[in-house]
């Protein structure tokens, strides 16, 4: 159990799922927690720091992670709208993603056996649909604009 963090007259910032002893999940989002100046620029209590947006390194984002000036912060992802945004899909829109994404591999794959191999595999668990996704995505980015879309869509209605 981490300790209490001290009320320092911030807002409720200190309001995230990811401890930090943890360490720095290199493909997620990060948000600022002490303001800080990088890349020209002075960053705010809970921006999104898009630091690959930028084309900055990861040993600096790492070392400002490690200094306390950025931190994951589920709550201001689904705000900011950054990230994957999985976590906010439920079971039936999980699997409307899942089928959506499979017609797109299967129009780019010449036979069903390629397609068999290609295709996003599916799972009746939430979280497993999610770890599978984001593995899916990270070995196939030439799917990810159509992710993003389908994604989109699916969060609006």
């Amino acid at each position: 159990m981490s300790p209490a963090l001290p009320n320092i007259g911030y807002p409720d910032m200190f309001n995230y799922t990811h401890p930090s002893y943890l360490g720095w999940q290199i493909d997620w989002p990060v948000f600022v927690k002490r303001p800080f100046t990088s890349d020209g620029k002075q960053w705010e209590i809970q921006e999104h720091y898009n630091w690959l947006n930028r084309g900055l390194g990861s040993e600096p984002v790492a070392k400002l992670y490690l200094q306390g000036f950025i931190h994951h912060n589920r709550e201001l992802e689904k705000q900011a709208k950054v990230g994957d945004r999985l976590s906010e899909l439920t079971g039936p829109q999980l699997d409307k993603l899942i089928g959506l994404l499979n017609a797109e591999v299967k129009a780019n794959t010449n036979s069903t056996k390629e397609y068999n191999d290609k295709k996003v595999k599916q799972s009746k668990i939430d979280a497993k649909q999610r770890a599978l996704l984001r593995s899916y995505l990270r070995n196939n980015r030439w799917i990810e604009d159509k992710f993003f879309e389908i994604r989109d869509g699916i969060l609006e209605d």
